[in-house]
């Protein structure tokens, strides 16, 4: 009775025959097979390419003088979790407000950071707070004198496609390019 582990001579020619054919086709197939699945991947990173938004808030802003005057801008955070200056005048002062908010799409409150400087001069010293989203919060300076009132409404923003920036092509004419001109002067 035949050993079912051994092989015959007859199997072992066939194998060998078939080896010229076999070969080209080890090669080839790993061409074929990431395609496939490069394609399948692809259609995965569909999904993430349909997010092609950042997800922060408009902000509405009123800063009430001490002598009532309010002045007010409005801003856009384009993203969360970075820090944000806004820079506007009025009243005849120069006013900077640095805000700072973390936050999730679909969060009701902010945890927000906010510094305010007037004429170069800081007034509120970076103060943390909670503020709910599409409602108006006002927080007052300890004399009662000075208030900065903010409403956020949570916006999703276009990603800008920073694939390629264009800001910082070399001038044919600039002197401190090594390669333009003529190296052989």
């Amino acid at each position: 009775m035949p050993c079912v582990h051994s092989v015959s001579v007859s199997t072992l020619k066939r194998f060998v025959r078939a080896l010229p054919l076999v070969v080209p086709l080890a090669l080839v197939a790993p061409l074929i097979v990431p395609h496939q699945v490069q394609a399948a991947a692809q259609d995965g990173d569909d999904s993430e390419e349909q997010q092609t938004y950042d997800y922060g808030a408009r902000v509405k802003i009123e800063v009430r003088m001490e002598d009532g005057t309010v002045v007010k801008h409005r801003g856009e955070m384009r993203s969360f979790g970075n820090e944000w200056r806004f820079e506007f005048e009025g009243a005849d002062h120069h006013h900077a407000l640095t805000l700072n908010a973390a936050g999730e799409e679909g969060d009701k409150k902010l945890e927000v950071t906010l510094a305010y400087e007037r004429d170069g001069m800081p007034v509120i010293a970076p103060y943390k707070d909670t503020y709910p989203v599409r409602k108006r919060q006002s927080l007052w300076t300890q004399d009662g004198k000075l208030a900065i009132a903010l409403t956020f409404i949570p916006t999703k923003f276009e990603r800008e496609d920073t694939s390629r920036d264009d800001k910082e092509k070399i001038d044919p004419g600039d002197n401190d390019d090594p390669l333009g001109g003529n190296l052989f002067k």
